[in-house]
């Protein structure tokens, strides 16, 4: 199965790449602002360079990996966020379809209100700040685009190696060696994802010919932030990096820590639709190594 992955160079789409080449499917993988090997450019915008490349590759699915995730910079500019978010997935899903190639397009835990969670792929979200209503809207606009066989999965807490050395497990890490305080909401919490394992779940999902929202989740709904960073340090001590004198974790409330948008506190994701398929996550210490390893 030849496949190509829209953003493949984000923390995500990388690990696309190399599920699907570990898995035996010939890969092709875009980027916009930071080229990897072996990646082609691509502006998510541009509907006739993304014809072009749609014609060029002839892959049997797409799977929409980037878009704008800076939560607190949505905030301040809507329309981007519409544009990358559910315009742009929008046309490239439409393009597909009327292509018979298959489409896939990453969502977020973020689309519900986070007062009742975890939740279930059943659940009605409610969005709350202008990230989490641009991928809502994108969903929408996705599944109508393709007449309902998209597949959506959810994601949510996602950590793992990544060229940009972003997402929060690099955040740990830097407090760690630097011996910082690192400052955390009490009262958020969620499930801490491996990409890797996002990737090989949604590889199979796409195998398996599946559509429809599934929600793609470590196994721990109701995790805090702060039991996160726990288990990113015990994982970081088992790899030989201590914390340097300094080092603390600190806790403040979301509302102490005055953030631009508004956060689900409760966006535990729960999946009714995973249980038959026997996805198992992989633990802290593994993909940690693996990112050091990077």
């Amino acid at each position: 199965m030849k496949l190509l992955i829209i953003g493949g160079s984000g923390l995500i789409g990388s690990h696309l790449l190399r599920a699907g080449v570990a898995a035996g499917h010939e890969m092709v993988g875009t980027y916009r602002r930071h080229p990897l090997p072996g990646l082609l450019p691509l502006d998510g915008a541009d509907s006739s360079a993304f014809a072009e490349l749609l014609s060029r590759v002839q892959p049997v699915a797409v799977v929409h990996a980037a878009g704008w995730t800076w939560v607190d910079g949505c905030e301040d500019d809507p329309a981007r966020a519409q544009s990358e978010n559910a315009l742009q997935p929008e046309m490239m899903a439409r393009l597909c379809h009327a292509s018979g190639v298959r489409f896939a397009y990453f969502s977020t835990s973020y689309v519900f209100d986070g007062e009742a969670g975890p939740y279930a792929e059943s659940a009605t979200p409610r969005p709350i700040n202008v990230y989490a209503r641009s991928k809502w809207e994108g969903e929408q606009r996705v599944l109508a685009a393709t007449n309902g066989v998209a597949l959506i999965p959810r994601v949510i807490c996602v950590y793992g190696a990544e060229e940009q050395k972003k997402n929060f497990a690099y955040q740990v890490l830097q407090a760690l060696r630097t011996g910082r305080p690192l400052t955390l909401p009490a009262d958020q919490c969620g499930n801490p994802t491996a990409a890797a394992d996002v990737a090989r779940w949604l590889i199979r999902l796409l195998e398996l010919g599946e559509r429809g929202i599934w929600h793609l989740g470590g196994p721990w709904p109701e995790c805090t932030r702060v039991e996160w960073a726990e288990k990113l340090i015990a994982a970081y001590a088992q790899a030989g990096i201590a914390a340097q004198p300094g080092f603390a974790l600190k806790t403040l409330t979301t509302a102490e820590l005055q953030q631009k948008a508004l956060r689900p506190l409760r966006a535990g994701m729960i999946s009714e639709r995973t249980g038959a398929l026997g996805f198992q996550a992989t633990d802290f210490a593994t993909t940690i190594r693996d990112l050091l390893a990077g």
